[in-house]
């Protein structure tokens, strides 16, 4: 919860206990036997959830309505709040902003139930209190923290409002009948049984027009930035590539939905990422993230398995540490009360990938709505790739990329590489290749055949891998780490090396050994042992085969 947010709790509760202060005597009902059941009614309550137009209602407040009649609304707050606090799949921080509004909603009506002279108006003015700070509530946290239209929301809080003074008006005919009778109680259960059905509906109904305006938006949206798409590409060859990939950009922001984006490339030469464009992010930003370019290695660590949504990643808020010298978060955040709502330290990062080979990556931030990229999002979002792919391959940039391949490792460089990829949980796959009978080669060949052998399978690894993975070598033995997600990757991998080395040299012959992790093994020793238990079994059997683990 950042400072703004936590002032603005802060002073809902402030609020709240003047409020209470002025509604003296507190009166609180110690019936066990009325205590008990209410709590676990307000427990299964909370969890029935009313969402409109992006804001979440739990059908608690109508409880409170029915309860009023049988304990005091002093009972009801201290036993919300309770209920509140132990509600398990709400973080901490909506959990306190949920709290602070329903702590100042029933201090409302509790100011307003001991203001009424009758009886029979003490329930209803309860409801005004607490719906009309609701509705109050809602604008006020709608217009300064989520920046999104606020007459998106007139209607829907207006709708709740008479909804809760109808259900008021319903209860209050307890204290209109002649007498208590249990006949009469439940006949005004029953008619507020009927309310609760037509409040289903109608909540309901207003679900599907609002999803139904967003989606008539979407389409309005894709409409028009779409077909801006086609002059954006016209332009390509008679202006700087860089504005040229400063329009489109704006143009995929538009249509998928985000306030700002940042396209990044590889430049596999200095092993850094260099910023290239930018949209919604001030100038002096932008010139501070060009001058801190992270490391391409620690880039593609946020690319893992786990984050992967076909084919782009998704990083919540704080499933992977991150270096905050180079991380930049837009200012005046959305942060709607919903489940998959936008964090601002989540990331959304959209590979740019050509040829098998990922060259760089755009990072989408600040969505529009508020809400965690849709599968509608995602297509979109790698539809755009691919057009940055096709601009950057004949553009000034290609240099950054073309031509690089990977650099052996030192042992301890490859091992260090291994064990942050298990810290991290990292998918790759572990090989290991061991020249057969190499030392027979160098006795009947000569040393220099054999350091020939050497550097061509060096060169083949290096060929195959190039920002893919990274290997090392003791001796006749080579050792890879790939990352991929798929086992087959190395297994062609090993081939492509095996069959270019015996093309050159047939009488070669190579034993490998392929273990993915963690399918395979779960720690570093573990992936060691393995390869050379397989190795070992290769050799025994003749040699020159592949081992899948």
């Amino acid at each position: 919860m950042n400072k703004k947010a936590l002032i603005f709790v802060s002073s809902l509760f402030m609020a709240s206990f003047v409020l209470l202060f002025f509604s003296k005597p507190f009166v609180f009902s110690y019936d066990v036997r009325i205590i008990v059941p209410v709590l676990v009614a307000m427990i299964v309550a909370q969890y029935i959830e009313i969402p409109i137009g992006g804001i979440r209602f739990t059908a608690k407040p109508f409880l409170y309505i029915f309860l009023i009649p049988f304990i005091s609304p002093e009972t009801i707050l201290v036993l919300s709040l309770i209920t509140s606090t132990i509600n398990k799949n709400v973080s901490w921080d909506r959990k306190l902003l949920r709290l602070s509004f329903e702590f100042l909603q029933i201090s409302v009506g509790t100011f307003l139930f001991k203001r009424s002279v009758f009886d029979y108006l003490s329930l209803i003015y309860f409801a005004i209190g607490f719906f009309a700070t609701n509705v109050l509530l809602s604008f006020v946290y709608v217009y300064f923290f989520t920046r999104t239209k606020l007459k998106n929301y007139i209607i829907v809080a207006l709708i709740v409002f008479v909804l809760g003074l109808y259900a008021s008006l319903i209860v209050t005919t307890i204290y209109l009948l002649p007498e208590v009778k249990f006949s009469y109680l439940v006949f005004t259960l029953l008619l507020y049984a009927g309310f609760l059905v037509q409040l289903y509906y109608t909540v309901t109904a207003q679900v599907w027009y609002q999803q139904l305006k967003y989606e008539q938006d979407e389409i309005r949206r894709e409409i028009e930035n779409l077909s801006k798409i086609p002059d954006v590409l016209e332009k390509i060859g008679s202006e700087d590539v860089d504005r040229i990939m400063n329009d489109l950009l704006e143009v995929a922001c538009k249509l998928i939905g985000f306030s700002a984006a940042l396209l990044n490339l590889f430049d596999y030469k200095s092993g850094r990422v260099i910023r290239v464009s930018k949209y919604g992010i001030k100038d002096e930003d932008f010139e501070m993230l060009r001058s801190k370019q992270p490391q391409i290695k620690d880039t593609l660590l946020l690319m893992q398995s786990r984050f992967d949504l076909g084919g782009v990643y998704f990083i919540p808020k704080g499933s992977i540490a991150l270096d905050q010298t180079y991380i930049f978060k837009p200012s005046d955040y959305a942060a709607l009360d919903a489940d998959n709502a936008w964090d601002p330290d989540d990331l959304f990062l959209v590979p740019l990938v050509s040829n098998n080979r990922t060259v760089g990556y755009i990072s989408f931030d600040k969505p529009v709505n508020g809400l965690r990229p849709t599968k509608r999002e995602i297509e979109l979002s790698k539809f755009f790739a691919w057009q940055f792919v096709q601009i950057v391959k004949e553009s000034k940039y290609k240099s950054l990329f073309a031509g690089h391949y990977a650099e052996e490792s030192t042992v301890s460089e490859f091992v260090e590489e291994m064990v942050r990829a298990i810290e991290t949980k990292r998918t790759f796959s572990f090989i290991h290749l061991d020249i057969d009978n190499f030392g027979r080669i160098n006795l009947e060949k000569g040393f220099t055949i054999g350091d020939e052998i050497l550097r061509e399978i060096k060169n083949a690894i290096e060929d195959e891998i190039k920002n893919y993975g990274l290997y090392t070598r003791t001796g006749d033995e080579f050792m890879v780490l790939l990352w991929t997600k798929s086992k087959s990757d190395a297994m062609i991998l090993v081939q492509k090396v095996i069959e270019n080395i015996k093309e050159k040299y047939p009488f070669v012959s190579i034993t490998g050994a392929v273990v993915k992790y963690p399918v395979d093994a779960v720690n570093l020793e573990e992936i060691l042992n393995k390869a050379k238990m397989a190795l070992v079994a290769g050799k025994k059997s003749g040699g020159g085969r592949i081992i899948n683990i």
